[in-house]
């Protein structure tokens, strides 16, 4: 596991003409949920999803006013503003709980995360992102076409779940019985977005986007809100659900950000996440050595 993650990113790099799966990320994200969502949901301990997913929603605000400061106070491009803003933005991971449970947290409680933050999403991306994007189309028409991309990914295949869940429970379980294999496809999904930027940096010139600066300063901003987002949700649930605060936080959903960032900001833009999906899967790959399936 901790050996695959890296060689997808590295084979991702290495084949850009594989871009041509990318068209394939839309039902790979939902393949992903449908797999998380089936599980069943247990009762927890009150309000422990509520702190954690609270903590991590004011953060992303915090977070996202010091970069529009920033972004103001240095007259950054706007690319980089919204490659930080969307990383920001961005909710759970699907293998947050699969991978909590690898690390000895709960899986449940992280799933319940998991469901709490992609909701938000549906509306904090297309309000706070849309409105950044939405210069020439208006903020609304943005917000809504935004939204309309993201609530079908995640709440058709929440309705599937949930539905079979409910009225076909054996169904619903042997769905679920599958999902250990969330983390194949999320390594498919990492390998065709690096190949589809690899694709889209060559088209734009590598060496036009380094001597710019846009390429580092991007690199270097994904990489301090990846080490900042796993340690402070580490650190501010460490009483009780240290690893659940820092997958909340630090595991973002990449493959839906990519997506966004590509079809409303432009692959500029989508740079920093692509650089997010490097830095997480190195920190998950090393948080996860020397651990065992139990």
């Amino acid at each position: 596991r901790s050996i695959l993650m890296p060689v997808a990113i590295i084979l991702g790099i290495l084949i850009p003409q594989a871009y041509v799966l990318a068209f394939l990320l839309p039902y790979m994200i939902g393949i992903m949920m449908v797999l998380t969502f089936a599980s069943p949901v247990p009762r927890q301990e009150h309000g422990e999803t509520f702190r954690i997913v609270l903590k991590s929603s004011l953060m992303s605000l915090f977070l996202a006013i010091v970069l529009f400061a920033v972004y103001r106070l240095l007259d950054l491009p706007i690319e980089i503003f919204l490659s930080g803003l969307i990383i920001i933005l961005a909710p759970p991971a699907n293998a947050a709980p699969a991978m909590a449970k690898v690390l000895g947290g709960n899986s449940i409680l992280a799933l319940k995360i998991f469901i709490s933050g992609n909701v938000i999403a549906c509306f904090s991306i297309p309000l706070i992102f849309g409105y950044f994007t939405g210069s020439q189309e208006g903020f609304l028409s943005m917000a809504k076409q935004i939204f309309g991309s993201i609530q079908p990914i995640i709440t058709i295949p929440l309705s599937i779940a949930l539905g079979l869940r409910a009225f076909y429970p054996e169904i619903a379980n042997r769905i679920a019985s599958f999902q250990k294999y969330t983390m194949v496809v999320w390594m498919l999904s990492v390998f065709i977005i690096l190949a589809k930027a690899s694709h889209d940096i060559r088209e734009m010139g590598f060496m036009s986007l380094w001597q710019s600066g846009t390429f580092p300063i991007l690199g270097g901003l994904s990489l301090f809100l990846c080490v900042f987002l796993f340690l402070i949700g580490w650190l501010s649930s460490k009483d009780k659900h240290p690893i659940e605060g820092a997958q909340s936080m630090g595991q973002k959903n990449t493959t839906l950000i990519i997506w966004i960032t590509q079809m409303y900001a432009g692959p500029i833009a989508a740079i920093g996440p692509v650089f997010y999906v490097v830095w997480q899967n190195l920190v998950l790959s090393y948080m996860s050595r020397g651990k065992k399936n139990k």
